[in-house]
């Protein structure tokens, strides 16, 4: 990863893979990452602003609770990973 590293919304900080496409992580109330919400794919272009969002598996829960708060936003684009169909997303806004 490059260093970019922004935070947004007390919950959400970010970054850039290699390939400069947008990391995504979630943390705790001491600002330490828990879980990796961001794919990253070379075979997609995406905007400087849009992620991957990974919100199947360990990562569920936390992908549906940002969605539910508002902080994530889907954009009308999928990206199969494996066998999962993966939405494109941005983050909403900035705290």
């Amino acid at each position: 990863m490059i260093a970019e590293e922004r935070i947004f919304n007390q919950k959400i900080k970010t970054n850039r893979y290699i390939n400069g496409q947008l990391a995504v992580f979630f943390q705790d109330n001491h600002g330490e990452p828990i879980a990796e919400l961001s794919l990253a794919s070379n075979s997609i272009d995406l905007a400087p602003n849009e992620f991957i969002l990974k919100d199947y598996s360990e990562n569920e829960d936390i992908a549906n609770e940002l969605i539910e708060l508002g902080l994530i936003k889907f954009s009308e684009r999928f990206i199969l990973i494996g066998s999962h169909l993966c939405p494109v997303c941005q983050i909403v806004s900035e705290s």
